[in-house]
């Protein structure tokens, strides 16, 4: 028997997925717990057009990727601070500093997806890496220097 899985199922598949199984196992378990629906008629149709619909979300999503990374890939930011003796900032700039930033130039970045793995605490320019999307990580230029 066909069906379509509704949950995921340990050793039989994630959700959305058509799957073949013996009759007794649909019609005893997967059926009655409700991980599963019999691909039949309206059901099959519906999964159908609900692959398609997922895969013109992958598409929309990866081309707005695309230009989001082109973006990120070609801004500098500028950021002021108050600076201390040799050159230590008060304070430190983070993630979602850098998130912030990009914010108001007009790109949505989560703080999440900003790879920083410690604070910058000292002036300089520096590479930091932004996911934007599977397998694209653009770098925005970001340059620490005294406010003044």
């Amino acid at each position: 028997m066909k069906v379509i899985l509704t949950s995921d199922v340990a050793k039989l598949g994630k959700s959305g997925e058509l799957k073949d199984v013996t009759d007794g196992f649909a019609r005893n378990f997967l059926i009655p717990q409700r991980l599963a629906v019999p691909a039949a008629g309206g059901a099959y149709r519906a999964w159908q057009h609900d692959i398609a619909n997922r895969e013109e979300k992958r598409q929309r999503e990866r081309s707005e990727a695309e230009i989001a990374a082109n973006r990120i890939g070609s801004t500098t930011l500028t950021m002021g601070v108050k600076v201390g003796e040799g050159g230590k900032l008060y304070g430190s700039i983070t993630a979602q500093d850098i998130a912030d930033a990009l914010g108001r130039r007009g790109i949505t970045v989560d703080r999440h997806k900003v790879e920083l793995d410690q604070p910058l605490k000292s002036l300089g320019t520096y590479k930091v890496a932004v996911k934007v999307y599977a397998g694209m990580t653009p770098e925005v230029t970001v340059v620490v220097e005294p406010k003044g």
